[in-house]
């Protein structure tokens, strides 16, 4: 005696047919929220890695590329402008230097902006000054820049003849260019990157797997 035991699967397989469709909508959403993750925290690390970075610094890295269920490829990366200078603390290297012979420009007695740095409209206004050759000059022997200051008053002379008015400071240094010199900070850009990804990229794949099942129609 027996019996034959049949089970009717065409829903089973419907329903894993129908997930199987949302497999490359979860792996790219999966993708995508990685790569922003990673954009937020390669970001707020650079506030770590720098003492007083500009807001400039901490906007550097972008989502260039952000996957599709055609391509599932996300792409982190620094922004243009940013990774010029960015890019010998991650490679190694001297500091990025915009000509001057490779020199570094090292402001002396001129104005700084909050994050210690030579503010762009100063550093402009300057190199005009330098090319039209008025108040300020370079001494190219010592790599200085000086500021001529005008004579001062000379106070009128006193009942005994004697002049009170002697010159004390007749130009100010302004910046030096210094010798350029490795970095000494690591970035680590792409270490903390696949740190990301390997510590949280299995949670971002099952929370996307499960969002694709909820929203399958």
């Amino acid at each position: 005696m027996g019996f034959d035991i049949k089970l009717d699967t065409s829903e089973a397989q419907r329903a894993l047919s129908d997930m199987q469709k949302q497999i490359p909508f979860a792996q790219a959403s999966a993708l995508n929220d990685l790569a922003f993750q990673i954009m937020r925290g390669e970001n707020d690390a650079f506030s770590k890695i720098f003492e007083h970075p500009r807001p400039f610094t901490l906007r550097a890295t972008q989502v260039e590329k952000k996957a599709t269920k055609s391509d599932l490829t996300a792409v982190v990366s620094l922004r243009p402008a940013q990774e010029r200078y960015l890019q010998p603390y991650e490679t190694g290297g001297e500091h990025a230097t915009n000509g001057n012979q490779g020199n570094l420009l090292v402001p002396v007695d001129i104005k700084r902006d909050p994050y210690g740095q030579i503010p762009r409209a100063t550093l402009k206004r300057v190199m005009a000054l330098l090319s039209a050759r008025t108040d300020v000059y370079i001494d190219k022997a010592r790599g200085l820049v000086w500021q001529r200051l005008p004579e001062p008053k000379r106070k009128r002379q006193g009942k005994a003849g004697t002049g009170q008015g002697a010159e004390k400071h007749r130009r100010r240094l302004l910046l030096r260019f210094a010798p350029n010199r490795p970095v000494n900070k690591r970035l680590g850009f792409a270490e903390r990157g696949m740190e990301i990804v390997a510590t949280r990229g299995g949670k971002a794949l099952a929370d996307a797997i499960q969002k694709a099942v909820r929203t399958a129609r």
